[in-house]
């Protein structure tokens, strides 16, 4: 039997210009559905940081607040909101 062709499970998106890497498989993992729960069902939006943090990585993460501080002098809340959005609805678990 022949070994199935890995598909790639990064996806590219991009918010405001800027443009990050999601490992979209992460997103099927426990921890990342711990985290999940946390924003949607308990309404914790300071939980997207730990949840970029796992899916792009520390250093990712502390890039995209770099870029954001630098542009408009500061990382919001409401720019979080809107990343975390624009993963989820990229997010496809047929994928």
């Amino acid at each position: 039997m022949a070994d199935k062709e890995a598909t790639p499970t990064t996806k590219e998106l991009e918010f405001e210009g800027y443009k990050f890497t999601v490992d979209t498989d992460l997103i099927d993992d426990v921890e990342a559905l711990e985290i999940i729960d946390r924003i949607e069902n308990k309404g914790q939006i300071a939980a997207v940081v730990p949840f970029l943090s796992f899916l792009i990585g520390k250093d990712g993460y502390e890039q995209m607040k770099a870029h954001f501080v630098k542009t408009e002098g500061k990382f919001r809340a409401t720019k979080l909101a809107e990343v975390y959005k624009i993963i989820i609805n990229n997010f496809d678990p047929k994928d």
